[in-house]
């Protein structure tokens, strides 16, 4: 009959505050589940049976398992260890009560903790001691617990739960599911099936076998050495038979050291194969996001330039924004300035007459000639305005040159105001005069530059908000067991994933020519043997040489049964992970194909997917890759020819699983176990009222599902108040 958990209860340990009574879960056979988000006692609820089977615990700061003799600190609950003076003790245990076909078990494993120091959470303030282990046993019939002393009935009580050696396929984390089985070794598939079948005797039987023959070979011989009747031939081909021997053995060693060079190369394959299609969409989401980058950054240069180009055009020509709002100004000045001028004019006039009278007082009249006609009047030597004539050297030539000469007489500047600004307004004239003519234009100017400003501006946050998006989907492409940026490097997987198939490739060859080169000797030992039976005495006595022949051919039996067991099996695997994986998808998109269990090169098994076309379907997700996985334990466990008899204690399995797949999980696996304890987040939603999930309010309707518990910490309690609420549902 199969092992059925009852129930598990805990004293103070770790969230689980409290006595055994109020920390209890109660099971029954078939589907539990336990829902809780982290921090809410799912690991802990695990941690309970790795310290039930192995007397250790899972750190979750490191990840690692501990010893609980020296984590025993870290288990106590921290509010029992508040609640703990110095001098006083707190114990800390777990208790699970299983039953068969006709017994039933409680087991009972705890320490206690003595304080001895005020610092709470310091090894050395607290000294432990670990109680001894207490297994109780009764039958149905009188439920009377009765006490088991015997140390080695203890262990056999504990191991009969669940056995060691199917342990990996019923007690597991999430991630491990990935490590039960590696298809790239061949080991760990003949592990498989040497756990379900009788395979392991006829490994036994083949090597007796092949220590008879090879005794019954050098029994031969010796018979052979003793008669006279041997010749030189003989003694030649069992010579060259040894050499070739010799060199069968060189080359098997060779073919061993490729088969290793090829398993390895598969194993990262394999070990990348989850991460090798997101690699390559986070490659391809890296070069988007470098391209992205760099047309940022060219817009924001553009934008930045823009910026600070936008200050010139105060002070530039082309633009004159400095003049906006100064159009009145202009003609201020225009009128201020001729005013200015008007006034000047007359006080430099003013005092040139003052001081030259006659060169502004003549008698000329008012139209009197200009400089050029003064010039002619002088070149004609003939006044032309009283058309007299003007002889060189007389009075009236001299008093042209006189007119003529006037500005040019009195070089001396003498101030006739007492600040003459004329310069200084006209440079202001000269300098203001590129903006008097951009008043009009100033307006649409600014309008244009605002409008490039903002474009660039909506360009800078459009591309922002692109590379953004691009970062974000990177990020929810996980690579599973990466985390930083140095170590998620998505080229360097894609490289890594590529160079392993191609050392695969290398590998193969080179065993394919090895396998013929095997093969080849294998038949020239063959055909040297017998011309060595030949070529042996007649007077040779027949036992000797039917002995031989009888073990050299029960060694050929031997090894071509083990195989046909093993390949038989294989076979009956692939059938029954078929089964079971098409039950695991039964709500995904996931149709027309099957699971082919195909032998590598190194005599491995290789899982792959493939679809009505015989082609092979590649999983994209981890959650896909996972899933194959676990249909394969599940064909492991019910290959068996008897019905499987331990429960599956199993902690985030879904993890890496979408919403379809997580439902299709909880319908297939009674098929399978016949108690399974799921622990699990999934399922939990902090914003829905009843704090589960929609596929969790349907698993908790659902017939499939007989328990069905809610796991809740108080997170705005310290974390020395903090404690495990468990609500059952169902």
């Amino acid at each position: 009959m199969a092992s059925i958990i009852n129930s598990i209860s805990f004293k103070n340990f770790f969230n689980y505050y409290g006595d055994y009574d109020t920390t209890r879960y109660e099971f029954e056979d078939g589907v539990n589940i336990v829902v809780a988000d982290n921090g809410a006692g799912k690991s802990k609820f695990f941690n309970a049976f790795l310290w039930l089977f192995y007397d250790q615990v899972l750190d979750s700061d490191d990840k690692k398992k501990k010893n609980v003799k020296d984590f025993a600190v870290k288990i106590i609950s921290d509010k029992a260890k508040n609640e703990t003076s110095i001098g006083e003790q707190v114990q800390t245990g777990i208790k699970i009560e299983y039953s068969t076909g006709r017994y039933k078990y409680q087991i009972i494993k705890s320490f206690t903790a003595t304080r001895i120091s005020e610092k709470l959470t310091d090894f050395d303030s607290w000294q432990i001691t670990i109680d001894d282990i207490e297994v109780d046993k009764t039958d149905h019939v009188l439920p009377k617990y009765k006490p088991v002393y015997d140390a080695e009935e203890k262990q056999k009580v504990i191991s009969q739960l669940i056995l060691p050696t199917l342990r990996q396929y019923s007690f597991f984390q999430g991630e491990e599911v990935d490590k039960m089985i590696d298809f790239s070794k061949k080991s760990s598939i003949e592990d498989a099936v040497r756990t379900l079948t009788n395979i392991s005797k006829y490994e036994d039987i083949a090597n007796i076998v092949k220590d008879i023959a090879v005794r019954a070979e050098k029994d031969l011989n010796k018979q052979t050495n003793a008669t006279s009747e041997h010749n030189t031939r003989l003694d030649k081909a069992i010579v060259f038979k040894d050499e070739l021997q010799e060199k069968l053995i060189q080359e098997s060693e060779k073919l061993v050291e490729f088969n290793t060079l090829y398993e390895s190369a598969e194993q990262e394959k394999n070990e990348l194969e989850q991460n090798f299609a997101n690699a390559e969409k986070r490659k391809e989401l890296d070069d988007k996001i470098s391209e992205k980058n760099k047309v940022l950054k060219r817009v924001k240069d553009d934008y930045d330039s823009f910026l600070d180009g936008i200050n010139n055009r105060f002070f530039d020509g082309n633009f004159s924004w400095i003049t906006l709002g100064f159009e009145d100004s202009i003609n201020d000045f225009k009128n201020s300035i001729k005013e200015f001028r008007q006034k000047r004019y007359e006080k430099r006039a003013l005092q040139n007459a003052a001081e030259n009278p006659n060169d502004y007082f003549t008698m000329l009249p008012v139209n009197s000639p200009d400089a050029v006609t003064l010039d002619q009047m002088i070149e004609d030597k003939k006044c032309y305005v009283c058309d007299r004539d003007a002889e060189v050297g007389s009075d009236a030539y001299n008093y042209l040159l006189k007119l003529k000469n006037r500005p040019n007489e009195n070089n001396t500047k003498k101030e006739f105001v007492k600040n003459d600004l004329e310069d200084f307004f006209g440079n202001l004239q000269l300098n203001a005069a590129p903006f008097l003519n951009k008043f009009d234009s100033i307006h649409n100017s600014i309008l244009r530059t605002r409008e490039k400003e903002v474009e660039l501006k909506n360009k800078v946050e459009k591309y922002s908000s692109e590379l953004k998006a691009l970062k974000s989907q990177r990020k929810d492409i996980l690579i599973a067991g990466t985390e930083g940026e140095g170590v998620d490097n998505a080229t360097t997987i894609i490289n890594q994933y590529k160079g392993s198939i191609r050392r695969m490739e290398q590998a193969s060859s080179r065993i394919e020519r090895l396998q013929d080169t095997i093969k080849s000797l294998k038949t020239q030992i063959s055909t040297t043997e017998k011309e060595i039976t030949n070529l042996r005495p007649k007077d040779i006595p027949e036992g000797f040489t039917i002995n031989y022949e009888i073990s050299k051919d029960l060694v050929e039996a031997t090894l071509q049964a083990k195989e046909r067991v093993f390949d038989k099996m294989v076979s009956l695997l692939e059938d029954h992970a078929n089964k079971h994986f098409q039950s695991l998808i039964k709500y995904n998109d996931i149709k027309g194909g099957v699971l082919r269990f195909q032998k590598s090169p190194s005599g491995g098994i290789s899982l792959d997917y493939i679809d009505d076309l015989g082609n092979e379907v590649s999983g994209a997700s981890e959650g896909f890759q996972r899933m194959k996985k676990f249909a394969v334990v599940m064909s492991i466990i019910s290959a068996n020819t008897s019905q499987y008899n331990y429960p599956l204690l199993a902690d985030a399995p879904l993890s890496a699983f979408g919403k379809a797949f997580n439902k299709g999980f909880f319908e297939a696996i009674p098929d399978v176990f016949p108690q399974s304890i799921i622990l699990v987040k999934d399922l939990y939603d902090q914003d829905s009222e009843d704090k589960l999930t929609d596929l969790g309010q349907q698993l908790l309707k659902s017939d499939v599902i007989k328990t069905f518990y809610l796991n809740e910490v108080d997170e705005e309690s310290s974390q020395i108040e903090r404690t495990t609420k468990i609500e059952r549902r169902k």
